[in-house]
C-alpha cells in the first residue's frame, strides 16, 4: 500500500462519519483539473444534471456536475458518470401509470385515457349539440386589419373569421392580445 492511499485510508476512518456521502479526488485528478483550470476555464454554476445520449436509447448522466467552459465554446464536465436505460425507465412509468389507472377505476375516480375522454365528447356532442354564436353568421368589416393577420387568429384560436376580426379591431390590431382574449 502506497503512503497516499495509507493517508486516504487514514482520512477516510477517522474523520469521515459512516453514511456521510463524501468524494475523494485523487492526486491525478486534482493535477488535470488544476491544468484545465489554466487553460483560462470559466466555471457554469446552477447545472443540476448533463446527460449524454447514446445508441440503444441508453443515456449516460452526471448528477451534480462541475462543468467549465472554454473561450472557445467546449466544455468540460467532472463527475461521477452513470448510465441509465431509457427504455427500462419508461417500461417502470408505463407499469407505474397502469397501476394508478387501475386504482382509480376501483376506487370510482374519473378516468384521463384518451378513449374515455373521446366518449365523454361524443356524449355532451350528442346531448346538447355544437351550439353557434350569433356573431358567426354576419359578414363583419374588415377594413384596417390584415387578412394575414385574421387568418393567424383563426388558425391559433379555431374561431370564425367574424370573431377573429371583432377581437383584432378590439385590440387595435394587436395579434397577441386578440389571440389572448380568446384563452381566457
Amino acid at each position: 500500500m502506497s503512503v497516499e492511499e495509507q493517508k486516504i485510508t487514514e482520512i477516510e476512518e477517522t474523520q469521515i462519519p459512516e453514511g456521510a456521502e463524501v468524494s475523494l479526488i485523487s492526486k491525478n485528478e486534482k493535477k488535470a483539473r488544476k491544468l484545465l483550470l489554466k487553460l483560462d476555464l470559466k466555471k457554469i454554476p446552477g447545472i443540476t444534471r448533463v446527460t449524454f445520449k447514446r445508441k440503444g436509447n441508453i443515456i449516460v448522466a452526471i448528477e451534480q456536475p462541475e462543468v467549465y467552459r472554454s473561450p472557445a465554446g467546449s466544455y468540460i464536465v467532472f463527475g461521477e458518470a452513470k448510465v441509465e436505460d431509457f427504455s427500462k425507465r419508461y417500461a417502470e412509468a408505463a407499469a407505474a401509470q397502469a397501476a394508478a389507472q387501475e386504482s382509480a377505476a376501483s376506487t370510482g375516480e374519473i378516468s384521463k385515457d384518451p378513449a374515455s375522454i373521446t366518449a365523454d365528447l361524443e356524449a355532451a356532442a350528442a346531448q346538447g349539440g355544437v351550439q353557434k354564436a350569433d356573431d358567426d353568421d354576419e359578414e363583419v368589416d374588415e377594413t384596417g386589419v390584415n387578412a394575414d393577420d385574421i387568418d393567424l387568429v383563426m388558425q391559433q384560436t379555431n374561431v370564425s373569421r367574424a370573431k377573429a376580426v371583432k377581437a383584432l379591431k378590439e385590440h387595435d390590431g394587436d395579434m397577441v392580445n386578440a389571440i389572448m382574449s380568446f384563452t381566457s
